[in-house]
Protein backbone atom coordinates (compact mmCIF):
# COMPACT_ATOMS: atom_id res chain seq x y z
CA UNK A 1 0.00 0.00 0.00
CA UNK A 2 1.35 3.56 -0.78
CA UNK A 3 1.58 5.77 2.35
CA UNK A 4 -0.12 9.08 2.46
CA UNK A 5 2.32 11.98 1.01
CA UNK A 6 1.62 14.86 2.40
CA UNK A 7 4.79 17.58 4.32
CA UNK A 8 3.65 17.20 8.16
CA UNK A 9 4.22 20.54 9.34
CA UNK A 10 4.70 19.86 13.19
CA UNK A 11 3.58 23.18 14.71
CA UNK A 12 1.48 24.83 16.97
CA UNK A 13 -1.78 24.95 15.72
CA UNK A 14 -3.42 24.42 12.23
CA UNK A 15 -1.14 24.53 9.73
CA UNK A 16 -1.72 23.79 6.04
CA UNK A 17 -0.70 20.44 4.43
CA UNK A 18 1.17 20.19 0.93
CA UNK A 19 -0.60 17.33 -1.10
CA UNK A 20 1.27 15.56 -3.82
CA UNK A 21 0.67 12.84 -6.16
CA UNK A 22 1.71 9.62 -4.76
CA UNK A 23 4.54 8.11 -6.20
CA UNK A 24 7.72 6.97 -3.75
CA UNK A 25 7.32 5.19 -0.93
CA UNK A 26 9.43 5.09 2.33
CA UNK A 27 11.70 2.54 1.05
CA UNK A 28 14.82 2.28 -0.17
CA UNK A 29 13.88 0.63 -3.28
CA UNK A 30 10.90 2.77 -3.80
CA UNK A 31 12.95 6.73 -2.81
CA UNK A 32 16.09 4.96 -5.43
CA UNK A 33 13.93 5.00 -8.16
CA UNK A 34 14.33 9.08 -7.75
CA UNK A 35 16.89 10.35 -10.43
CA UNK A 36 19.52 13.82 -10.58
CA UNK A 37 17.11 16.66 -12.04
CA UNK A 38 18.63 17.69 -15.60
CA UNK A 39 18.87 20.58 -14.48
CA UNK A 40 21.35 19.56 -12.08
CA UNK A 41 23.16 17.58 -14.71
CA UNK A 42 23.24 20.85 -17.16
CA UNK A 43 23.97 23.20 -14.08
CA UNK A 44 27.38 22.45 -13.55
CA UNK A 45 28.16 25.34 -10.95
CA UNK A 46 26.30 26.46 -8.08
CA UNK A 47 27.71 28.87 -5.45
CA UNK A 48 26.20 28.86 -1.49
CA UNK A 49 27.07 31.07 1.94
CA UNK A 50 28.06 29.94 5.24
CA UNK A 51 26.25 32.75 7.07
CA UNK A 52 24.62 32.19 10.48
CA UNK A 53 25.35 33.67 14.00
CA UNK A 54 28.43 31.10 14.72
CA UNK A 55 30.25 34.53 12.01
CA UNK A 56 29.80 36.42 15.82
CA UNK A 57 32.72 34.26 16.37
CA UNK A 58 34.70 35.65 12.98
CA UNK A 59 38.23 36.30 15.77
CA UNK A 60 38.26 32.57 15.66
CA UNK A 61 40.35 30.32 13.33
CA UNK A 62 37.17 27.44 13.13
CA UNK A 63 34.41 30.06 13.35
CA UNK A 64 31.88 27.53 12.28
CA UNK A 65 32.06 25.51 15.10
CA UNK A 66 32.40 28.24 17.66
CA UNK A 67 29.04 27.24 19.37
CA UNK A 68 30.32 23.76 20.06
CA UNK A 69 33.73 24.87 21.53
CA UNK A 70 33.35 28.11 23.64
CA UNK A 71 31.94 25.47 26.08
CA UNK A 72 34.60 23.16 26.14
CA UNK A 73 36.65 25.00 29.82
CA UNK A 74 39.20 21.96 30.61
CA UNK A 75 39.49 19.69 27.09
CA UNK A 76 39.02 20.02 23.81
CA UNK A 77 36.37 17.22 22.27
CA UNK A 78 35.91 15.92 18.54
CA UNK A 79 31.86 15.90 17.79
CA UNK A 80 32.08 12.17 18.87
CA UNK A 81 32.90 13.28 22.70
CA UNK A 82 36.41 12.09 22.13
CA UNK A 83 39.44 13.84 24.02
CA UNK A 84 41.60 15.74 21.33
CA UNK A 85 43.52 18.06 23.68
CA UNK A 86 43.65 18.65 27.26
CA UNK A 87 43.14 22.14 27.70
CA UNK A 88 40.66 24.83 27.15
CA UNK A 89 39.31 25.53 23.88
CA UNK A 90 40.35 28.68 21.35
CA UNK A 91 36.95 29.04 21.88
CA UNK A 92 36.32 28.97 25.47
CA UNK A 93 39.26 31.61 25.78
CA UNK A 94 38.13 34.20 23.60
CA UNK A 95 34.69 33.92 24.81
CA UNK A 96 35.53 34.54 27.89
CA UNK A 97 37.67 37.47 27.03
CA UNK A 98 34.89 38.99 24.90
CA UNK A 99 31.48 38.17 26.76
CA UNK A 100 32.41 36.39 29.78
CA UNK A 101 32.11 33.13 31.70
CA UNK A 102 29.35 31.01 28.95
CA UNK A 103 27.35 30.01 32.59
CA UNK A 104 26.23 33.51 32.51
CA UNK A 105 27.01 34.50 28.72
CA UNK A 106 25.73 31.21 26.58
CA UNK A 107 25.26 30.82 22.72
CA UNK A 108 21.73 32.00 23.48
CA UNK A 109 22.93 35.61 24.21
CA UNK A 110 25.47 35.49 21.78
CA UNK A 111 22.45 34.78 19.31
CA UNK A 112 21.05 38.18 20.07
CA UNK A 113 24.19 40.13 19.16
CA UNK A 114 23.75 38.99 15.18
CA UNK A 115 21.87 42.21 14.14
CA UNK A 116 23.54 42.26 10.48
CA UNK A 117 22.99 45.66 8.67
CA UNK A 118 24.52 45.34 5.79
CA UNK A 119 22.82 42.11 3.84
CA UNK A 120 21.81 42.83 0.53
CA UNK A 121 19.95 39.92 -1.41
CA UNK A 122 19.96 41.35 -4.74
CA UNK A 123 23.32 42.59 -4.31
CA UNK A 124 24.28 38.80 -3.50
CA UNK A 125 22.20 36.87 -6.19
CA UNK A 126 23.66 39.58 -8.82
CA UNK A 127 26.96 38.33 -7.73
CA UNK A 128 26.14 34.59 -8.32
CA UNK A 129 24.76 35.49 -11.57
CA UNK A 130 27.54 37.14 -12.57
CA UNK A 131 29.92 34.60 -11.20
CA UNK A 132 28.08 31.96 -13.98
CA UNK A 133 26.07 29.75 -10.65
CA UNK A 134 23.03 27.74 -12.23
CA UNK A 135 22.02 27.36 -8.76
CA UNK A 136 22.19 29.21 -5.34
CA UNK A 137 20.85 29.29 -2.64
CA UNK A 138 21.41 30.11 1.63
CA UNK A 139 22.77 27.63 4.75
CA UNK A 140 19.08 27.76 5.67
CA UNK A 141 19.97 26.19 9.26
CA UNK A 142 23.86 25.02 10.90
CA UNK A 143 24.64 22.90 13.51
CA UNK A 144 24.18 25.92 15.40
CA UNK A 145 20.17 25.93 15.79
CA UNK A 146 19.25 29.24 14.38
CA UNK A 147 17.03 29.45 11.38
CA UNK A 148 18.12 31.70 8.99
CA UNK A 149 14.18 32.35 8.42
CA UNK A 150 11.31 33.72 9.78
CA UNK A 151 10.00 30.41 11.01
CA UNK A 152 6.92 29.42 13.14
CA UNK A 153 8.87 26.50 14.12
CA UNK A 154 11.45 28.00 16.43
CA UNK A 155 11.71 30.87 18.32
CA UNK A 156 15.61 30.95 17.57
CA UNK A 157 15.67 32.46 13.98
CA UNK A 158 16.19 35.34 11.84
CA UNK A 159 13.11 36.60 11.56
CA UNK A 160 11.87 36.61 15.19
CA UNK A 161 15.74 37.49 17.06
CA UNK A 162 16.81 40.08 13.80
CA UNK A 163 13.89 41.41 12.11
CA UNK A 164 14.48 39.81 8.72
CA UNK A 165 14.33 36.86 6.52
CA UNK A 166 17.04 36.14 4.38
CA UNK A 167 15.70 32.84 2.67
CA UNK A 168 12.89 34.83 1.93
CA UNK A 169 14.97 37.88 -0.09
CA UNK A 170 17.47 35.76 -1.45
CA UNK A 171 14.74 32.92 -3.20
CA UNK A 172 13.17 36.25 -4.05
CA UNK A 173 16.05 37.68 -5.84
CA UNK A 174 18.02 34.05 -7.11
CA UNK A 175 14.84 32.91 -9.32
CA UNK A 176 14.32 35.96 -10.77
CA UNK A 177 17.92 35.90 -12.13
CA UNK A 178 17.17 32.25 -13.53
CA UNK A 179 18.69 30.64 -11.24
CA UNK A 180 17.83 27.36 -8.95
CA UNK A 181 17.29 28.32 -5.68
CA UNK A 182 18.74 25.55 -3.09
CA UNK A 183 18.91 25.42 0.46
CA UNK A 184 21.49 23.25 2.84
CA UNK A 185 20.54 21.54 5.93
CA UNK A 186 22.89 20.85 9.32
CA UNK A 187 20.44 20.56 11.64
CA UNK A 188 20.58 16.38 12.41
CA UNK A 189 23.96 17.09 13.81
CA UNK A 190 22.41 19.46 16.61
CA UNK A 191 21.73 16.94 18.83
CA UNK A 192 25.76 16.21 19.22
CA UNK A 193 26.23 19.62 18.86
CA UNK A 194 25.34 21.34 22.36
CA UNK A 195 26.63 18.61 24.48
CA UNK A 196 29.26 20.41 25.79
CA UNK A 197 26.99 23.54 26.95
CA UNK A 198 25.00 21.45 29.32
CA UNK A 199 27.99 22.43 32.35
CA UNK A 200 26.82 25.67 31.44
CA UNK A 201 23.89 27.16 30.33
CA UNK A 202 22.58 24.34 28.55
CA UNK A 203 20.53 22.38 31.33
CA UNK A 204 18.33 25.72 31.51
CA UNK A 205 14.56 24.19 30.53
CA UNK A 206 13.86 27.74 29.86
CA UNK A 207 16.08 27.27 26.66
CA UNK A 208 15.19 23.67 25.92
CA UNK A 209 14.12 24.10 22.62
CA UNK A 210 17.53 25.70 21.47
CA UNK A 211 20.05 23.00 23.50
CA UNK A 212 17.82 20.10 23.46
CA UNK A 213 16.91 17.85 26.62
CA UNK A 214 20.69 17.14 28.14
CA UNK A 215 22.04 14.09 27.49
CA UNK A 216 25.28 12.01 26.35
CA UNK A 217 26.72 11.93 23.30
CA UNK A 218 25.26 8.75 21.37
CA UNK A 219 22.61 9.26 23.67
CA UNK A 220 19.28 8.93 20.80
CA UNK A 221 17.40 11.77 19.76
CA UNK A 222 14.67 12.84 21.79
CA UNK A 223 10.64 13.23 20.41
CA UNK A 224 11.60 16.89 20.58
CA UNK A 225 14.63 16.72 18.51
CA UNK A 226 13.14 14.46 16.00
CA UNK A 227 9.52 16.84 15.65
CA UNK A 228 12.28 20.07 15.63
CA UNK A 229 13.86 18.22 13.13
CA UNK A 230 11.56 17.60 10.86
CA UNK A 231 8.99 20.60 11.26
CA UNK A 232 11.95 22.96 10.03
CA UNK A 233 12.23 20.88 7.05
CA UNK A 234 8.49 20.54 6.03
CA UNK A 235 8.11 24.65 6.60
CA UNK A 236 11.01 25.44 4.62
CA UNK A 237 9.80 23.66 1.76
CA UNK A 238 6.13 25.33 2.22
CA UNK A 239 7.56 28.43 2.11
CA UNK A 240 10.42 28.46 -0.35
CA UNK A 241 9.95 25.27 -2.38
CA UNK A 242 13.87 24.89 -3.05
CA UNK A 243 14.92 22.89 -5.73
CA UNK A 244 17.35 21.17 -3.90
CA UNK A 245 17.41 20.17 -0.15
CA UNK A 246 21.35 19.63 0.53
CA UNK A 247 21.90 17.72 3.72
CA UNK A 248 25.30 17.86 5.89
CA UNK A 249 27.07 14.97 7.20
CA UNK A 250 24.67 14.82 10.06
CA UNK A 251 22.20 12.44 8.42
CA UNK A 252 24.18 9.23 9.73
CA UNK A 253 22.56 10.16 12.52
CA UNK A 254 18.72 10.25 11.41
CA UNK A 255 17.37 6.67 11.44
CA UNK A 256 16.07 5.70 8.24
CA UNK A 257 12.14 5.58 10.24
CA UNK A 258 12.87 8.99 9.98
CA UNK A 259 14.26 9.93 6.67
CA UNK A 260 12.70 7.88 4.43
CA UNK A 261 9.25 9.52 5.27
CA UNK A 262 10.74 12.63 4.91
CA UNK A 263 12.39 11.72 1.30
CA UNK A 264 9.38 10.68 0.11
CA UNK A 265 7.48 13.05 1.00
CA UNK A 266 9.69 15.50 -0.87
CA UNK A 267 10.18 13.79 -4.11
CA UNK A 268 6.38 13.21 -4.26
CA UNK A 269 6.14 17.12 -3.83
CA UNK A 270 8.36 17.82 -6.90
CA UNK A 271 6.22 15.58 -8.56
CA UNK A 272 3.23 17.35 -7.40
CA UNK A 273 4.63 20.67 -8.43
CA UNK A 274 5.66 19.88 -11.45
CA UNK A 275 9.21 20.42 -10.12
CA UNK A 276 12.56 18.76 -10.76
CA UNK A 277 14.02 17.91 -6.89
CA UNK A 278 17.28 16.81 -5.57
CA UNK A 279 18.98 15.67 -2.35
CA UNK A 280 22.57 15.04 -1.07
CA UNK A 281 24.07 12.91 0.90
CA UNK A 282 27.59 12.83 1.88
CA UNK A 283 30.16 10.14 0.96
CA UNK A 284 31.42 9.08 3.85
CA UNK A 285 27.76 8.79 5.28
CA UNK A 286 25.06 6.05 4.91
CA UNK A 287 23.84 6.36 1.75
CA UNK A 288 20.34 7.89 1.37
CA UNK A 289 18.16 6.28 -1.14
CA UNK A 290 17.60 8.64 -4.78
CA UNK A 291 20.12 11.35 -3.39
CA UNK A 292 23.00 13.01 -5.19
CA UNK A 293 26.59 11.88 -3.49
CA UNK A 294 28.55 15.21 -2.53
CA UNK A 295 32.41 14.99 -1.65
CA UNK A 296 33.17 17.74 0.51
CA UNK A 297 36.12 19.35 -0.41
CA UNK A 298 37.40 16.77 -2.11
CA UNK A 299 36.54 15.03 -5.68
CA UNK A 300 36.58 11.71 -7.71
CA UNK A 301 39.45 9.93 -9.67
CA UNK A 302 37.46 9.02 -13.25
CA UNK A 303 34.30 8.99 -14.43
CA UNK A 304 30.89 8.37 -12.61
CA UNK A 305 27.98 6.86 -14.18
CA UNK A 306 25.59 8.77 -12.03
CA UNK A 307 25.96 12.83 -11.60
CA UNK A 308 27.81 13.68 -8.32
CA UNK A 309 28.80 16.58 -6.29
CA UNK A 310 31.31 18.33 -4.83
CA UNK A 311 31.18 21.19 -1.85
CA UNK A 312 33.89 23.45 -1.58
CA UNK A 313 35.61 26.52 -0.55
CA UNK A 314 37.35 29.29 -0.92
CA UNK A 315 38.41 30.15 3.07
CA UNK A 316 40.21 27.05 4.90
CA UNK A 317 36.85 27.25 7.07
CA UNK A 318 33.72 27.58 5.92
CA UNK A 319 32.44 30.17 7.74
CA UNK A 320 34.30 34.33 7.50
CA UNK A 321 37.31 34.71 9.22
CA UNK A 322 39.34 37.43 10.46
CA UNK A 323 42.58 34.86 11.10
CA UNK A 324 42.11 32.72 7.78
CA UNK A 325 41.06 35.08 5.01
CA UNK A 326 40.55 33.64 1.46
CA UNK A 327 42.99 31.23 -0.06
CA UNK A 328 41.82 29.79 -3.62
CA UNK A 329 41.79 32.42 -6.89
CA UNK A 330 39.93 32.09 -10.10
CA UNK A 331 42.78 29.97 -11.85
CA UNK A 332 42.55 27.19 -8.75
CA UNK A 333 38.16 27.59 -8.86
CA UNK A 334 38.29 27.24 -12.65
CA UNK A 335 40.69 24.20 -12.54
CA UNK A 336 38.41 22.35 -9.84
CA UNK A 337 35.57 22.80 -12.19
CA UNK A 338 36.99 21.52 -15.71
CA UNK A 339 37.96 18.59 -13.47
CA UNK A 340 34.71 17.90 -12.18
CA UNK A 341 32.50 18.13 -15.01
CA UNK A 342 34.92 16.18 -16.98
CA UNK A 343 33.74 13.45 -14.55
CA UNK A 344 29.90 14.03 -14.48
CA UNK A 345 30.20 16.19 -11.39
CA UNK A 346 28.88 19.87 -10.44
CA UNK A 347 31.16 22.28 -7.88
CA UNK A 348 29.17 23.67 -5.28
CA UNK A 349 31.36 26.82 -4.11
CA UNK A 350 31.00 28.20 -0.55
CA UNK A 351 31.55 32.19 -0.03
CA UNK A 352 31.56 33.59 3.42
CA UNK A 353 30.39 36.87 4.54
CA UNK A 354 31.08 38.56 7.39
CA UNK A 355 28.83 39.20 10.63
CA UNK A 356 27.30 42.26 9.21
CA UNK A 357 26.37 40.03 5.65
CA UNK A 358 29.49 41.54 3.30
CA UNK A 359 30.87 39.01 1.14
CA UNK A 360 34.42 40.15 1.08
CA UNK A 361 36.34 41.75 -1.61
CA UNK A 362 38.72 39.03 -2.51
CA UNK A 363 35.54 36.56 -2.82
CA UNK A 364 33.74 38.75 -5.29
CA UNK A 365 36.75 39.67 -7.17
CA UNK A 366 37.38 35.65 -7.54
CA UNK A 367 33.67 35.04 -8.79
CA UNK A 368 33.58 38.01 -11.15
CA UNK A 369 36.76 36.47 -12.73
CA UNK A 370 34.88 33.06 -12.66
CA UNK A 371 32.27 34.11 -14.51
CA UNK A 372 34.30 35.91 -16.79
CA UNK A 373 36.05 32.60 -17.90
CA UNK A 374 32.53 31.30 -18.38
CA UNK A 375 31.13 33.79 -20.55
CA UNK A 376 33.89 32.58 -22.91
CA UNK A 377 33.90 28.79 -22.24
CA UNK A 378 30.50 27.95 -20.72
CA UNK A 379 29.28 26.13 -24.02
CA UNK A 380 31.92 23.69 -22.85
CA UNK A 381 30.42 23.01 -19.15
CA UNK A 382 27.08 23.74 -18.88
CA UNK A 383 24.75 21.44 -20.39
CA UNK A 384 27.34 19.16 -21.53
CA UNK A 385 28.02 15.05 -21.03
CA UNK A 386 30.96 13.13 -20.42
CA UNK A 387 33.09 12.60 -23.50
CA UNK A 388 35.03 8.83 -23.60
CA UNK A 389 37.41 10.31 -22.87
CA UNK A 390 37.69 12.31 -19.42
CA UNK A 391 41.44 13.22 -18.47
CA UNK A 392 44.93 12.99 -19.92
CA UNK A 393 48.31 14.14 -18.78
CA UNK A 394 50.74 13.75 -15.22
CA UNK A 395 48.20 15.67 -12.78
CA UNK A 396 45.59 13.47 -11.23
CA UNK A 397 44.27 13.09 -7.80
CA UNK A 398 46.35 10.30 -5.63
CA UNK A 399 43.03 9.18 -3.88
CA UNK A 400 39.77 9.91 -4.56
CA UNK A 401 36.94 11.17 -1.53
CA UNK A 402 36.26 13.70 0.67
CA UNK A 403 38.90 16.39 2.18
CA UNK A 404 41.47 15.56 -0.26
CA UNK A 405 41.61 19.41 -1.72
CA UNK A 406 45.30 19.25 -1.59
CA UNK A 407 45.84 22.15 -4.16
CA UNK A 408 46.82 20.50 -7.89
CA UNK A 409 48.97 22.44 -10.11
CA UNK A 410 48.17 21.62 -13.74
CA UNK A 411 50.10 21.65 -16.53
CA UNK A 412 49.65 22.44 -20.51
CA UNK A 413 49.90 18.57 -20.75
CA UNK A 414 46.92 18.01 -18.89
CA UNK A 415 43.59 18.35 -20.75
CA UNK A 416 39.74 17.50 -19.59
CA UNK A 417 37.57 16.39 -22.29
CA UNK A 418 33.42 17.63 -22.08
CA UNK A 419 31.10 16.82 -24.89
CA UNK A 420 27.75 18.61 -25.96
CA UNK A 421 24.56 16.04 -25.87
CA UNK A 422 24.05 15.15 -29.00
CA UNK A 423 27.93 13.53 -29.43
CA UNK A 424 29.29 15.81 -32.36
CA UNK A 425 31.02 18.48 -30.43
CA UNK A 426 34.01 17.36 -28.02
CA UNK A 427 35.21 20.40 -26.14
CA UNK A 428 39.28 20.12 -24.67
CA UNK A 429 40.34 22.14 -22.09
CA UNK A 430 44.07 22.56 -21.16
CA UNK A 431 44.90 22.91 -18.09
CA UNK A 432 47.37 25.72 -18.42
CA UNK A 433 49.01 27.52 -21.15
CA UNK A 434 51.19 25.86 -23.64
CA UNK A 435 53.77 27.22 -25.82
CA UNK A 436 53.50 25.56 -29.42
CA UNK A 437 52.29 22.14 -30.35
CA UNK A 438 49.37 20.72 -28.10
CA UNK A 439 48.52 16.80 -28.81
CA UNK A 440 45.27 15.94 -27.81
CA UNK A 441 45.33 11.94 -27.17
CA UNK A 442 41.84 11.33 -26.38
CA UNK A 443 40.33 12.63 -29.58
CA UNK A 444 39.95 9.48 -32.24
CA UNK A 445 37.17 9.99 -33.71
CA UNK A 446 37.64 11.57 -37.41
CA UNK A 447 37.64 15.80 -36.85
CA UNK A 448 35.85 18.15 -39.25
CA UNK A 449 37.24 21.36 -38.02
CA UNK A 450 38.21 23.05 -34.45
CA UNK A 451 38.40 26.51 -32.86
CA UNK A 452 39.01 28.14 -29.84
CA UNK A 453 37.02 29.44 -27.25
CA UNK A 454 37.11 33.35 -27.17
CA UNK A 455 39.56 33.28 -29.34
CA UNK A 456 39.12 35.05 -33.13
CA UNK A 457 42.30 33.55 -34.31
CA UNK A 458 42.21 30.56 -36.18
CA UNK A 459 43.49 26.94 -35.40
CA UNK A 460 46.27 25.09 -37.08
CA UNK A 461 45.38 21.12 -36.88
CA UNK A 462 46.43 18.09 -37.84
CA UNK A 463 45.29 14.62 -37.63
CA UNK A 464 47.50 11.80 -38.90
CA UNK A 465 47.37 8.19 -37.68
CA UNK A 466 44.50 9.15 -34.60
CA UNK A 467 46.69 11.33 -33.57
CA UNK A 468 45.22 15.07 -33.45
CA UNK A 469 47.46 18.00 -33.05
CA UNK A 470 47.12 21.72 -32.67
CA UNK A 471 49.13 24.82 -32.55
CA UNK A 472 48.44 27.05 -29.47
CA UNK A 473 47.11 30.65 -31.30
CA UNK A 474 50.04 32.68 -30.20
CA UNK A 475 47.28 35.98 -29.89
CA UNK A 476 45.11 34.18 -27.10
CA UNK A 477 44.15 35.99 -23.90
CA UNK A 478 45.76 34.80 -20.82
CA UNK A 479 43.11 32.31 -19.21
CA UNK A 480 42.75 30.02 -16.21
CA UNK A 481 42.54 27.22 -18.77
CA UNK A 482 42.13 27.21 -22.73
CA UNK A 483 38.88 25.75 -24.05
CA UNK A 484 39.06 24.10 -27.72
CA UNK A 485 36.09 23.22 -29.42
CA UNK A 486 36.14 20.07 -31.81
CA UNK A 487 33.65 19.69 -34.50
CA UNK A 488 33.48 15.65 -35.02
CA UNK A 489 32.70 14.71 -38.74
Amino acid sequence: MKRACALSFLLLGAQPMLHAVETYEATFESLDRHQAPEWFRDAKFGIYTHWTPSTVGEETASVGWYPFFMYQDKQVLDSSGKVKEAAPSWAYVQHVKRFGDPKEFGWKDVIKTFQPKSFDAAEWAELFHEAGARFAGPVAIHHDGYAMWDSQVTRWCAGGMAGFDPSAELEREIRKRGMHFIASFHHAHTWRYFVPSYAFDGSDPEYVDLYFEPHKFGDPMSPRFRQWWRGLLDEYIAKYDPDMVWMDMGTRDIPNELMYPFLADYYNHGVGTGREVATTVKNYSPYLPGAIVDYEKGRVKELKQKPWLTDDTMSPGWFHSLTKPSEKNANDVVDELVDIVSKNGCLLLNVGPDSDGKIPEHEKQVLREIGAWLQVNGEGIYGTRPWTVQAEGPTVLEKEGSFVDKKLEYTCEDIRYTMDRDGKTVYAFVMDRPEGEVVLKGIEASVKGMSMLGCAESVKWTQNNNALKLTFPAGAAEQPAYGFKVVLE
